[in-house]
């Protein structure tokens, strides 16, 4: 892999050596394993530290037809190793066949070609290295200049962890508490030892934890709304539809919609006092393959793209939440249909901190990070873009910073040279500046 991956003018050169390469990350969700940072985990193999957590390489390995015992299954870490270096020459125009090169470039400084041919050489000299301190998990962790990291942890787990590590801190996942049930309410009852009867004691529950997160230095939550997400304006009864659920009654689905709605615009308000960032993904099919998520569980790389967003209900709940007493939270909203690009940075100069995220999922790739800036920039402001996070549980997946950067300096060297961007480093030396560190920043401070 050379020096100017990505970096096709001299302009891109420029940008990213001089300024982008070596800014601090702000890695602001992610589902990286706390535990194993905490106890500095050291990985048998590069199987174990490469391909375990990583669901983008699973998905890639089923589409080229690889059995599932050799990804999920009970195979050995040598055979599912193999398996993926088989695939890999196939995978030329997949962002894998990039951030794979640049992972094992990055953290083993190994260049060699990853291919059927190479995986006993590969295997050998990436095993000779994580069999040494220098590559266990937190120093690999380390090796990357982060600031700031939010690994997604859910309102009931422990966060002992989380201030182990000075740079790492909960993002709170929060998907259980728009659609509890009454053995969530249990644990957290137990948690908190408030007896929770009500919605008003839910939320004193809630709020509870809230504080514990604040403590642990926790500035972001995160909330899936899934394909076919709506939202409904209160009508005051959801404190009888929360009891009614508590007493294990089935609530319809307008209930459903109606309690989650309640509760989304409750945590907002919260979100808001805290000067958190609230972070909703939109558009996940998640139900797919009944078989796979048997065999991989519910985070096993085989969700699809949904359909576009219902704006109606979006723009409701942000208008109801805007028009509450706390007011908006500042709230980054990611799509995974690229269709609704455009919707998204529309609305940035609609409601007060109110902005769009990067590329999410199955968009983060060259040509939609580069969709993603192109209509961005169009209908929004460049400047003001808070960059790249990684959303992956794979350490190693944080090479993919370097990724976004290269990309983006060599979309604006290209922007540049064709008379579309100025030409003026100064000026773009700032643009590059901002979306790759101050922007994401000014959220932690």
């Amino acid at each position: 892999m050379y020096n100017q991956f990505l970096l096709s003018t001299s302009m891109a050169e420029r940008l990213y050596y001089t300024i982008a390469a070596d800014l601090p990350l702000i890695d602001y969700h992610n589902h990286l394993s706390v535990k194993d940072l905490a106890e500095d985990r050291m990985y048998k193999n590069i199987s174990e530290a490469w391909l375990l957590n990583d669901p983008y390489k699973h998905r890639a390995m089923r589409i080229c037809g690889i059995d599932e015992n050799l990804i999920t299954g009970n195979a050995s870490d040598r055979e599912k190793f193999n398996a993926w270096c088989e695939i890999y020459p196939k995978l030329i125009g997949n962002p894998l066949y990039d951030w794979s090169r640049l992972e094992l470039k990055k953290i083993f400084k190994i260049q060699t070609p990853i291919c059927k041919n190479n995986s006993e050489l590969i295997w050998s000299e990436a095993n000779e290295m994580l069999q040494t301190k220098a590559f266990s998990s937190l120093r690999i962790y380390n090796r990357f200049s982060i600031k700031y990291a939010a690994p997604c942890a859910s309102i009931l787990d422990n966060l002992s962890a989380f201030f182990s590590i000075q740079s790492l801190a909960p993002s709170l996942r929060g998907d259980d508490l728009i659609t509890p049930s009454p053995s969530f309410i249990k644990k957290l009852s137990a948690l908190t030892g408030i007896e929770i009867n009500d919605l008003e004691s839910f939320q004193s529950a809630v709020i509870h934890r809230l504080n514990a997160f604040q403590e642990a230095n926790c500035r972001f939550s995160d909330h899936a709304l899934d394909n076919g997400f709506r939202y409904q304006k209160d009508d005051g009864r959801s404190d009888e539809r929360f009891k009614r659920m508590l007493s294990d009654e089935v609530l319809s689905v307008s209930d459903k919609i109606q309690l989650s709605s309640a509760l989304l615009r409750f945590l907002a308000g919260q979100y808001a006092q805290r000067n958190w960032t609230m972070q909703l993904h939109i558009g996940a099919q998640r139900y797919t393959s009944t078989k796979l998520r048997n065999a991989a569980g519910g985070a096993g790389g085989f969700a699809c793209i949904g359909n576009s967003v219902n704006i109606e209900s979006l723009v409701q709940m942000l208008d109801d939440i805007e028009l509450g007493r706390e007011g908006l939270p500042r709230i980054i909203l990611y799509t995974l249909n690229p269709s609704d690009n455009a919707m998204f940075s529309v609305l940035s100069g609609s409601f007060r901190g109110v902005m769009q995220g990067p590329a999410w999922w199955w968009c983060d790739h060259l040509q939609g990070m580069r969709e993603m800036l192109d209509i961005f920039s169009s209908y929004s402001v460049l400047g003001t873009f808070v960059g790249m996070t990684t959303d992956s549980r794979s350490l190693f997946s944080l090479s993919r910073h370097d990724y976004f950067r290269r990309m983006l300096c060599g979309w604006i060297g290209q922007k540049s040279e064709l008379g579309e961007f100025p030409n003026d480093f100064e000026i773009l030396c700032e643009l590059v500046r901002a979306i790759c560190y101050e922007n994401a920043n000014r959220l932690i401070e």
